[in-house]
């Protein structure tokens, strides 16, 4: 463990940290965090990353959404990381909606800041510090971002539910059970050894995102790791080097994810009134929003079987429902009625 670090000075006073506390700090402290000093998809690599068919999908959706609810021309990204998702988006869109685009950036790791300048030009672009947005229509678009945010967990046991926390005994990192002082759980909620898990980062942002779209209309769209309906399950991953490891282990050397519950999602989107479509497979979001298409269209103008080899083997990573196609899940709230037939 590094001696200058915020974990250090704090296990150092003997004190504990709950697990949200601790993961923001393994992945964004200043000079250690994961996403302060790597690149996005350094152990996780991301849809965008793989393709360009991942932004061109999710384009022609954004564009009959359009024809649908209005002609939107602000966009926000959570999460961009590298920026590739917005630099495919901006060059699509442009050619769909014919409105000079406004794309908005919400990202806490360095890695933008070098990638914001190879962003298309013929956008304008914004970095958001804060999650505070003009006052119109704005179309959301996270990918991967939600299962990346810190999460508490709470355990159930014969005397309730309890928080767990990370606590340095023997120099070494453990996780003890401590009173529940963060969370209200009805009396009959869950039975022993349940784990709920829950995410006070996922909470804020979604509540601002929702008052958004009720106020002014919009609509969020959601790519992200996770079950069609989560159990009360542990299900913190950490992955360094590109191997699978135990998140308390290689500290600031990790890449810390969940699985994101998109039911807990789906209620907090009906109490702020808004509709909830979803959640449906990556893969078929991707097939209904014309990847086969622009697969069979890409093929015809390839020159090498190389090339070819290279799109097939893209194609199938986002659509194999052995591995994203069918892992990742798909979500779109907005307050319009609409109708989606494919979700």
């Amino acid at each position: 463990m590094k001696k200058n670090s915020k974990i250090y000075n704090i296990f150092k006073k003997g004190e504990t940290l709950s697990l949200s506390r601790f993961i923001f700090l393994c992945l964004y402290e200043k000079n250690h965090g994961y996403y302060q000093k790597n690149r996005i998809g350094t152990d996780f690599v991301t849809a965008p990353e793989i393709s360009q068919l991942f932004g061109e999908c999710i384009s022609i959706f954004i564009a009959s959404i359009n024809q649908k609810i209005g002609n939107i021309r602000d966009f926000c990204e959570l999460g961009p990381g590298n920026g590739t998702l917005t630099k495919d988006l901006s060059k699509n869109l442009n050619k769909l909606i014919k409105d000079k685009l406004n794309f908005y950036l919400f990202e806490k790791s360095n890695s933008l800041k070098t990638n914001i300048k190879k962003i298309a030009n013929d956008v304008n672009i914004s970095q958001l510090k804060k999650l505070t947005f003009p006052p119109r229509p704005i179309f959301f678009i996270a990918n991967e971002f939600f299962d990346a945010l810190p999460i508490n967990q709470f355990e159930k046991t014969s005397d309730g539910w309890f928080e767990r926390r990370v606590c340095l005994i023997d120099d070494k990192l453990k996780l003890i059970l401590k009173k529940n002082t963060f969370l209200k759980f009805e009396k009959n909620y869950g039975k022993n050894g349940d784990i709920d898990e829950e995410s006070p980062f996922a909470n804020l942002y979604l509540k601002r995102i929702f008052n958004h779209l009720k106020e002014f209309g919009g609509g969020l769209l959601i790519f992200d790791y996770g079950p069609l309906k989560k159990k009360k399950i542990d299900t913190l991953q950490s992955i360094s080097k590109k191997k699978k490891s135990y998140f308390l282990d290689n500290l600031y050397d990790s890449d810390i994810t969940y699985h994101v519950d998109f039911e807990k999602i789906k209620q907090q989107a009906i109490k702020s009134n808004l509709l909830f479509h979803g959640p449906i497979t990556q893969k078929k979001f991707l097939f209904f929003n014309g990847i086969n298409e622009r697969f069979i269209k890409l093929s015809k103008n390839l020159q090498s079987k190389k090339q070819l080899e290279i799109l097939n083997s893209q194609f199938i990573r986002l659509t194999d429902a052995r591995g994203m196609g069918s892992l990742i899940k798909c979500n779109f709230i907005t307050k319009e009625q609409i109708k989606l037939n494919f979700f």
